[in-house]
C-alpha cells in the first residue's frame, strides 16, 4: 500500500514538471517570453486583443506562481512622476515597492480616449493621449501605464524580497533600444537578464508588444531590487504595464516529499492512537 502511494506521488511530480516545458532557463532563473510584432501600430484601442503571444506568456508565467500581485498604475494620477524619493507602487500582501529614476520624461500616461470628450480634461492630457495612441503605446489592462525611455535607467526596490517578476512592454526597441534587468538582494548583485525582444530601427517595430517574466529556481535567487538598465539610445520611448511579483510554485519533488511527510506523520499518529 505504501509503495503504491509513493509511486502515485512520484508520478504526480513527473506530470507537474511538464508545466515548465515552454520556459527557458537562464542564470538560475526560468524565463517566460512572448512577443507580438506590429499587432496594431496605429490603433492602440484594439491592440491588447491582438497580442496573443504576449498574453500566452503571461498565462504561462502566472500558472507557475503560488501567489502573486500586480501593479497596473490605474490608481496613479496621469502624468505622475517619481519625486526624489521615488514613486510608491503596491503589491498587496507581497509588499510595496519604490519606482525611481527614468529621467524627467518618465511618468504615468493614459490612452483613455473617453477623456478627449470629457469636460475639464486639460489640453496637456488630451495632447498626451493622442500622442501615445499615435505612437502605438498602450496599457495591457485598464488605460494607464509607465512611460519611460532608453536614455536613463530606472529601478524598482521592494520592501520584501520576491522570487518572480513579470510585465508587459509596448513599443520597446523600434529605435534600437535594448534593456537588461540587473537583480540585487541586500545590495549584492545576483544576476543580469537580457530582454531579447526583436529590435527595429526608425520605427520599424512601432507598437509591438511583449511579455517578459522570470522566476527564481530556488530561494537563494530571490531579489529585492531590479534595475532596468538601458543602452542610452536617444528617441526611443516605450510603455511598461502590469508589473507582477510572485512566489514560485514548490518544485514537484518538494511537493511529493511534503505529501509523503504528511502521510508518514498521519500513519505515526494513527499508530499512537491505536496503542493508547
Amino acid at each position: 500500500m505504501l509503495m503504491s502511494r509513493i509511486s502515485q506521488l512520484l508520478g504526480f511530480a513527473a506530470i507537474t514538471g511538464i508545466t515548465l516545458g515552454s520556459a527557458t532557463a537562464a542564470h538560475a532563473f526560468t524565463v517566460f517570453f512572448g512577443e507580438d510584432i506590429n499587432p496594431n501600430p496605429t490603433n492602440t484601442t484594439k491592440t491588447f486583443n491582438n497580442i496573443v503571444n504576449s498574453r500566452a506568456a503571461e498565462a504561462d508565467f502566472l500558472s507557475n506562481l503560488s501567489q502573486f500581485a500586480t501593479e497596473d498604475f490605474e490608481s496613479h494620477a496621469i502624468h505622475t512622476q517619481p519625486t526624489n524619493g521615488g514613486m510608491d507602487i503596491n503589491f498587496g500582501n507581497l509588499g510595496t515597492a519604490t519606482l525611481s529614476g527614468g529621467g524627467d520624461k518618465s511618468m504615468i500616461k493614459s490612452v483613455d480616449q473617453s477623456l478627449l470628450k470629457t469636460a475639464g480634461t486639460s489640453k496637456d492630457i488630451k495632447d498626451s493621449i493622442k500622442r501615445e495612441v499615435e505612437k502605438g503605446r498602450n496599457a495591457s489592462s485598464g488605460s494607464q501605464f509607465w512611460l519611460t525611455n532608453a536614455v536613463q535607467n530606472y529601478t524598482i526596490s521592494f520592501t520584501k524580497a520576491v522570487g518572480a517578476l513579470g510585465f508587459y512592454a509596448y513599443d520597446l526597441g523600434d529605435y534600437e533600444a535594448t534593456t537588461y534587468l540587473d537583480l540585487y538582494r541586500g545590495g549584492e548583485f545576483i544576476s543580469s537578464l537580457a530582454i531579447e525582444n526583436k529590435n527595429g530601427s526608425n520605427g520599424s517595430t512601432n507598437g509591438s508588444a511583449f511579455y517578459f517574466g522570470f522566476m527564481a529556481d530556488n530561494a537563494s535567487q530571490n531579489f529585492d531590487r531590479v534595475e532596468f538598465r538601458m543602452n542610452q539610445i536617444q528617441g526611443d520611448e516605450f510603455a511598461f504595464d502590469d508589473f507582477t511579483v510572485g512566489k514560485g510554485v514548490p518544485e514537484p519533488m518538494s511537493m511529493a516529499a511534503g505529501l509523503l511527510g504528511a502521510g508518514f506523520f498521519g500513519m505515526a499518529r494513527r499508530r499512537k492512537q491505536q496503542k493508547s
